[in-house]
């Protein structure tokens, strides 16, 4: 009771300083109060109005002096501007009103308005593939920003900050900035900008080839959308997304009505961003579904407008994937022509994101010449590059995706109803401030009691259902749902703990990986393939020792860590092979009954450098890449091979 007490009296105290609290600024929150102020919010947050009847009710809300001399219409007028711009596809004219906008910004002197432009400018950026100059743009913002407490544009930053990485392949980085803008947006639910993110989100996930938390990921965008209501061109993107992420699951044929809804959607918000995004999911669903002649015709649409507008990143996109559909059509120089496009392009634009699938159409355009000289040369390069970008992929991934966005989301769902209530409160309770202090801080003394009892309840009754979910919540972080292995976040752990202590201990990590597993799936399903996975994955525990660690690294990719302490003398390569050499022979021994099919596989393992357990905390990375190494060594060599670093390297 004493503490309640003690509460109630802090509480008094700090109403008092209410007033002088600093708040969040807000341009939406002072144009509110201006003449005609609630129909000029309406206006600019309205995506769905029709370009030129916004343009009529903009020149009779906001007149060209207004926004000259007020920075928060000018705020308003070039904002509304460039979205009836882009409605009417002139990036172009929707550039010089963000660029007419930053004009204003430094006339007035007024930082937060520079600092919208140059994060709408960054945008520009972003498009025509400049993305370090995006990034500057951005900093500035964020910073400028920051500086005047505009936290929803620090927020808006950080999502432009993360697209322009993600374009760049850096999703580490994009992820970071995402979570970093959800942390924000999420303080009030209802903001459109949730759904935006958690969309991006998504498109990570598609990049990591995590299909199904993609799927998901994308489904909790709609769900906010549905819920909160949403403007066409997110529509349009989530729907597009949907269906990409079901092409990607091998369910083409279901993908056709998201692709409806989001050209629909995408038409009427007359955005060319999110028409051109329309445009290349149509052309992935035309070349999965083998319809090359619908790819054709799309593509050359596709081209001929991004060309037009210097909208480089698709048009690169648009022209690889018109090689491919050439190339199928037996139209090979043509097919040369579009992909010698493409590179040009991406080198201008700086990208590897696409260069392997690039490489392997040049490698089908020379097959079908009959120059497999050249071909060879090509795929050589594909596999490289692809074998790159995948080992990027895994490094620039270590955050755990999965539990720390389905943590943020989970909060804002538990919390919304008390956000939205204690919100309704709170204003209330400055309005009874002005008028009649005392009887309000009567009124919270009572409701700060009675919460307080309920708040314990509430957090006795939450501790007791933590608790039973502790273990529930150990198993979903730590292990993999299909195999029941460890998973790559308990290995993340796992090498974070080695310390001084391991001094004494000898490691060696090793990437084993099941040969022509995508041809299994291919022939007998992906039902199949699970259950491969898991008696591969059972066949090597029984064959390793207890200290040993094995984890499902993801697809068909297992990580082996052995260990042994330096007191029993460095450990012979071969008995390092050996000890490989027993794992690969027993499953190539085993035949593995999955469904009704008996199959005979094999696996290829590559062997990293044996190193002292101390080092590896800080040099697993580069061990685990000298495996992945041999391991592409062991498959050139013909599969069912067991290849270490260190043999390789006393040959060479």
């Amino acid at each position: 009771m004493d503490k309640i007490i003690a509460f109630i009296l802090l509480l008094g105290i700090s109403f008092t300083g209410f007033a002088e609290t600093a708040t969040e600024f807000s341009p939406r929150d002072t144009i509110e109060d201006f003449p005609n102020g609630k129909q000029i919010i309406k206006l600019l947050e309205n995506k769905n109005i029709a370009a030129e009847r916004k343009r009529e009710q903009l020149q009779l809300l906001i007149s060209k002096e207004k926004a000259e001399s007020s920075a928060f219409y000018a705020f308003a007028y070039y904002r509304i501007l460039h979205d009836i711009e882009l409605s009417n596809s002139a990036p172009l004219l929707a550039e010089k009103a963000i660029v007419d906008l930053l004009e204003a910004g430094k006339r007035l002197k007024q930082d937060w308005l520079i600092a919208e432009a140059n994060m709408w400018l960054a945008t520009f950026a972003a498009r025509e593939g400049r993305y370090q100059d995006g990034i500057s743009l951005v900093d500035e913002s964020i910073a400028l920003a920051q500086k005047t407490n505009f936290l929803h544009l620090v927020a808006r930053g950080y999502n432009t900050k993360a697209a322009l990485y993600f374009f760049q392949d850096q999703y580490y980085f994009a992820l970071e900035y995402y979570l970093k803008a959800l942390d924000i947006f999420m303080t009030q639910p209802e903001d459109p900008y949730v759904s935006k993110v958690l969309s991006n989100v998504s498109l990570i996930y598609l990049e990591i080839e995590e299909w199904d938390k993609a799927w998901e990921s994308n489904v909790n965008a709609l769900s906010h959308v549905e819920r909160y209501g949403g403007d066409y061109e997110q529509i349009s993107a989530f729907n597009n997304n949907a269906a990409f992420i079901l092409e990607r699951l091998g369910r083409v044929e279901e993908s056709m009505p998201y692709l409806i809804e989001a050209r629909n959607s995408a038409e009427k918000s007359g955005e060319l961003r999110v028409q051109f995004n329309v445009m290349t999911a149509w052309l992935h669903f035309y070349l999965s579904s083998e319809l090359y002649e619908s790819a054709k015709i799309e593509a050359n649409e596709c081209i001929a407008r991004s060309s037009a507008l210097a909208y480089r990143v698709i048009e690169a996109d648009c022209s690889r994937m018109l090689a491919k559909a050439l190339i199928k059509l037996g139209d090979i120089d043509s097919a040369l022509a579009a992909l010698n496009k493409t590179e040009a392009l991406y080198k201008q634009i700086g990208t590897q994101a696409s260069h392997a699938d690039m490489f392997n159409n040049y490698a089908l355009a020379y097959e079908g010449l009959g120059d497999y000289k050249v071909a060879l040369e090509y795929q050589r390069k594909a596999n490289v590059a692809e074998k790159e970008l995948l080992f990027d992929k895994r490094g620039k991934t270590l955050l755990n995706l999965s539990e720390t966005y389905k943590e943020k989301y989970r909060l804002q769902e538990v919390a919304l109803l008390k956000a939205e209530n204690d919100a309704h409160e709170a204003r209330l309770a400055e309005q009874e401030i002005r008028e009649k202090f005392l009887c309000f801080f009567i009124l919270v003394a009572v409701i700060s009691i009675s919460l307080l009892i309920k708040k314990r309840y509430w957090l006795e009754n939450d501790n007791r259902n933590l608790q039973s979910s502790n273990l529930e919540l150990y198993k979903q972080s730590n292990i993999d749902t299909l195999t029941g292995l460890y998973n790559r976040r308990y290995f993340l752990d796992f090498i974070a703990q080695q310390q001084s202590s391991s001094l004494s201990t000898q490691m060696c990590l090793a990437i084993i990986d099941v040969d022509h597993f995508k041809a299994v799936n291919d022939t007998y399903g992906h039902d199949v393939g699970d259950e491969v996975l898991v008696k591969v994955g059972s066949i090597i525990q029984k064959n390793i020792r207890e200290q040993d660690l094995l984890v499902r690294w993801g697809g068909e990719e297992f990580v082996l860590s052995l260990s042994w302490p330096t007191s029993s003398g460095p450990i012979l390569l071969t008995e390092l092979q050996e000890r490989f050499e027993q794992v690969r022979q027993e499953i190539a021994d085993t035949v593995i009954i999955a469904g009704k099919q008996q199959l005979n596989l094999t696996v290829s393992i590559g062997v990293g450098k044996r190193i002292n357990g101390a080092l590896l905390k800080d040099h697993w990375q580069r061990v685990l890449e000298e495996a992945d190494k041999a391991l592409y060594r062991a498959k050139a060599q013909g599969r069912n091979k067991v290849v270490l670093v260190e043999q390789v390297d006393r040959v060479s």
